[in-house]
């Protein structure tokens, strides 16, 4: 029952979002550099609660998650944008530690306001990106609180920035059971990328498949299903566990 409701039904191929997303353009020339990126992308079991990262470091990061027109892998996914960045900043060096909140959909930033806790300062970064937009929520060190929200995982706060993916959820399941699925790949997508941005500057980020939803439901003060919490990750500087032995990928 639940396979057939999460299936697509038939005349839904035509929907009105996925005309308009743009035909992905082709990829440039593979080379060297983001080949070996990619093989050697592997997922943290330990960051070192130290390093840090600067703050335009971070802004590129974040910049890099945004869905842009001819951007892969986000022009992949004919539907705009339904996953929102809930980010426990902890180590960034130039921005206040605190949590802060990137829209990915611009359209549906004051009906997802609303539905958050009405305290929030939305509050731009001085030095910011014109075109990123990131808001601070609440300053305050929240490096326990991140742990906490991850089941009680340090690496949840041991890195320079945690986060929740934070879903568009009632928005997205009006559409029908089928399209509940949809939302985690749109959360594989970002969090490849972010994956692959970590390994780039030399840094490592994991997946953290264990989290309290309605624990992260209670610091954004959500009231009804508006917003869910959908998955979370960490990216810092990794502690390697020599136990474990690293065999070359895809061989």
């Amino acid at each position: 029952l639940a396979a057939r409701a999460s299936v697509r039904p038939p005349g839904l191929g035509s929907h009105g979002e996925w005309e308009r997303t743009p035909r992905t353009a082709p990829l440039p020339q593979e080379t060297p550099g983001l080949r070996r990126i990619i093989r050697q992308r592997r997922s943290a079991v330990a960051l070192d609660g130290k390093t840090g990262i600067s703050a335009r470091t971070f802004y590129g990061i974040l910049e890099n998650v945004m869905p842009r027109a001819g951007r892969v892998p986000f022009d992949t996914l004919p539907w705009s944008p339904r996953l929102h960045l809930a980010i426990f900043v902890h180590r960034v060096e130039g921005l206040e530690p605190g949590l802060y909140w990137l829209q990915r959909d611009e359209a549906r930033k004051d009906a997802l306001r609303a539905a958050c806790r009405p305290e929030f300062l939305w509050a731009r970064p001085a030095d910011c990106p014109p075109d990123l937009p990131l808001s601070l929520l609440f300053p305050s060190d929240l490096k326990q609180t991140a742990s906490q929200v991850s089941c009680n995982q340090d690496i949840a706060a041991d890195g320079a920035f945690s986060l929740g993916m934070i879903a568009d959820f009632d928005r997205s399941v009006e559409e029908g059971a089928w399209f509940y699925p949809r939302l985690f790949w749109e959360a594989g997508a970002i969090g490849q990328v972010l994956y692959l941005e970590a390994e780039v500057l030399g840094l490592r980020g994991t997946g953290i498949g264990c989290y309290f939803d309605d624990a992260v439901h209670s610091i954004l003060a959500l009231r009804d299903t508006t917003l869910q919490s959908l998955y979370h990750f960490t990216l810092g500087q990794p502690v390697e566990d020599e136990r474990l032995t690293t065999l070359e990928p895809y061989e």
